[in-house]
């Protein structure tokens, strides 16, 4: 499940869903999950916070609320309705606005909440801004989703080794000492690297967002379209090759039901169950038992046959 997943990797998934609606603000997301953590630290929590702090920690970073605001709306977005609020939860309410704008240009239809005041006091869109979460973009480059795993996992295994250094460096003495050099050597080091994972990551979304958006939608709509036009004319063709076999079939039913060549007797008269009389008048009378084991629409076409005539 998403929400078991750690900070980083919840990270991940959201930059995976919204990296086009974040533009160049993609890496706020990035310092946001770096505050969480601290936050987290600070609060001597592992990996979520409750939701008095969630809203405390909504309120630190520029989202003002009411108290009541802030306890319904972190109620709203808690996935797993467990009363605790995880990173990929707390970022749903961060920006709530942004993926609710998100979902409606999706589905082409109007907002039904007041959006102009960054989605403040807004509770009852769980369900929407879940989809939305849970909806990749369409176009979404491979290259651009190696890029952004990529982006996680480094900066994942250099947190992980800086919390290690760090806690070294708290001890002192000389493997302390040691440890804050290394420490300032990656900041250095990494801050290079980092630059270039973010230049990639920069250079794969702009060449997916040219398969976004607008473009893709129209793409989806005619693979629909084509779709279901292929559906409609295998029917079709279906229909015609039943309609072509049956109707080999009446004819060669038809030609079994000839009768040899007998006086005043002809096929018509007796699959009616008639014959025609010795005399020239062409008197009929009925025949004790008729021809039987015909099928009900050789019956039919044979009366039909009869009438026209």
């Amino acid at each position: 499940a998403l929400v078991l997943k750690d900070t980083d990797g919840q990270l991940e998934f959201f930059l995976k869903s919204f990296i086009f609606e974040l533009g160049d603000d993609w890496k706020e997301v990035c310092e946001l999950s770096k505050k969480f953590k601290k936050y987290l630290k600070d609060q001597s929590e592992k990996k979520d916070l409750n939701h008095v702090q969630a809203s405390d920690f909504l309120q630190q970073n520029g989202k003002t609320r009411t108290g009541l605001e802030r306890k319904k709306e972190c109620k709203d977005i808690d996935l797993n309705s467990d009363g605790r609020i995880c990173f990929i939860e707390y970022l749903l309410l961060h920006y709530k606005c942004m993926i609710l704008k998100s979902y409606y240009k999706r589905t082409e239809k109007e907002p039904e909440e007041d959006l102009s005041n960054d989605g403040v006091g807004v509770t009852g869109v769980g369900p929407k801004v879940l989809e939305e979460l849970f909806t990749l973009p369409l176009g979404l480059d491979p290259k651009l989703v190696a890029a952004i795993e990529e982006f996680t996992a480094k900066k994942r295994k250099r947190e992980a080794k800086m919390a290690k250094l760090e806690k070294k460096a708290a001890k002192g003495g000389v493997l302390g000492k040691a440890a804050k050099n290394e420490i300032e050597q990656m900041m250095s080091q990494d801050l290079t690297a980092t630059n270039r994972i973010e230049l990639t990551l920069m250079a794969a979304k702009k060449k997916g967002a040219k398969k976004s958006g607008q473009e893709a939608l129209e793409a989806k709509k005619r693979a629909e379209e084509k779709k279901k036009a292929d559906k409609l004319a295998a029917g079709r063709n279906k229909m015609a090759a039943m309609a072509a076999k049956w109707g080999g079939a009446k004819k060669t039913m038809l030609n079994k039901t000839k009768t040899k060549a007998t006086p005043n007797i002809d096929s018509r008269t007796k699959t009616l169950g008639k014959i025609k009389s010795k005399s020239g008048i062409q008197k009929l009378k009925k025949v004790e038992k008729p021809r039987d084991g015909l099928p009900p629409w050789v019956k039919k076409a044979v009366k039909e046959e009869a009438k026209a005539e």
